[in-house]
């Protein structure tokens, strides 16, 4: 068999497997909260807004998170930043700042530039490969920036196959449940890393 074949060959494989994984997951009562209660985790290149409340030395208006994950801010030193939530960022920074002042000042931290982003759609869909948004996008957002399902998809077993501090999983997406009941809690935000499988 050729190396082409043996990939090809292996990449439905994979797909396969993760398809027939969610089978001993029950569709009805997974917990999508859950999963919605993650939020966006920040990533090499994205830029913050970082303001501390009356201390205008230290405020950020454009802080680039680095390559190796973390932020240098006055006082405060390196940070590590990437696969944190904006409040967990803001929350170690007031920590850290604390030993510098009598109170803790404030601190909130935004995301201005979403770079580091990228989720991937594999399977039976138009264009599949990685996808690059400037912003986080649902299942369904996704499913069409990968230019749609193909006439052999089968939209009712999709799988999202998602890594993080949780350990690695599979998320079942059920598109006739979510299109014909509204069961809209299926249409997750993807994090970043996240591959939604079309078998």
């Amino acid at each position: 068999m050729s190396t082409p074949s043996r990939v090809v060959a292996a990449f439905a494989f994979v797909l396969l497997s993760l398809a027939s994984s969610v089978g001993c997951v029950d569709r009805v009562k997974y917990n999508w909260a859950a999963e919605r209660a993650v939020g966006y985790r920040v990533g090499p290149g994205d830029v913050l807004r970082i303001n501390v409340w009356k201390r205008d030395e230290l405020s950020q208006p454009a802080l680039t998170v680095r390559p190796d994950g973390a932020i240098t801010m006055p006082l405060v030193g390196e940070v590590p930043a990437a696969g944190r939530s904006v409040d967990e960022l803001a929350t170690e920074l007031q920590q850290r700042l604390e030993k510098f002042y009598q109170e803790r000042p404030p601190v909130t931290v935004q995301v201005v530039e979403v770079r580091s982003y990228k989720v991937y759609v594999m399977g039976e869909v138009a264009r599949p490969g990685e996808l690059g948004p400037n912003h986080q996008v649902t299942v369904l957002q996704a499913i069409a920036m990968a230019g749609g399902f193909t006439r052999f998809a089968t939209p009712n077993h999709v799988v999202i196959v998602r890594r993080d501090a949780r350990g690695e999983r599979s998320i079942p997406f059920d598109y006739d449940a979510l299109l014909k009941e509204g069961q809209l809690q299926q249409n997750l935000l993807l994090q970043t890393g996240d591959t939604v499988v079309v078998p």
